[in-house]
Parts: structure tokens; sequence; C-alpha cells
């Protein structure tokens, strides 16, 4: 083996460590936002909003908005909606770079094969 294929070789083999890496920030990005979007879905569909406590309050999904008079109900106006909106919102960035960074690893690996499988049938 040749020094160039020697140097080729290592510089693949950093490119791949690398992708990995990227791959793996990107996977726990997508956990996080995941966790974000169990973190909504559980005060959504449990009563009282999940750890909360809401005191005889359905889920947010199932209880009325407003009475029969118009007024809007003890239980939807105790909710915690700014804090619900914020989490979906932060989520919605941290999705997008988890998705980006395992897309670039992955597109990097399958550019990085190829271009030793090109290489290598050159000799």
């Amino acid at each position: 083996m040749g020094d160039a294929e020697m140097r080729k070789a290592e510089l693949h083999r950093k490119l791949l460590n690398r992708a990995e890496q990227w791959k793996e920030r990107g996977i726990g990005l997508l956990f996080v936002a995941a966790l974000m979007w169990g973190y909504v879905a559980w005060q959504l569909l449990m009563p009282g909003g999940g750890f909360s406590g809401g005191g005889g309050c359905d889920g947010l999904l199932f209880e009325k908005q407003t009475s029969g008079d118009g007024t809007v109900t003890r239980c939807f106006a105790g909710r915690p909606w700014p804090r619900l909106l914020g989490v979906l919102g932060l989520s919605v960035p941290v999705s997008i770079m988890g998705a980006a960074l395992y897309t670039k690893a992955s597109v990097t690996m399958l550019l990085s094969h190829h271009a030793m499988a090109l290489t290598e049938d050159r000799r």
C-alpha cells in the first residue's frame, strides 16, 4: 500500500468518524424534540394537565372551553397555554436541526463510500 493510498484511507476514516458524530447529534436532537412533543401531548390528553392535578378537569382536548352562558370555564382558563406553545415553538428548530444533521451525515457517508468505490475501480 503506497503513501497516497494510506493518506486517502486516513481521510476517508476521518470523514466517516465526523459523519458518525453528526448522525449521533442529529438523533439526539430528534429525541429531544420527541420528548417535547410527548410533554405537550401529555398535557393535552391527561386530566388536569398531567402532573399538575386539575381537580376534576378533563384533558385539554376533551374539556369545554366555555360554559353555557359564554364565559370561559375555570379549568380551561387555568391551563398553561403559553408554556405549551413555547415548548411547541422550541421543538420546531430542534427538529429541523436534528433532521438536517442526520441527513448531512447520511449523505456524507454515502458519498464518501461512493467516492472510495470509484477511485478503487480506476486502479
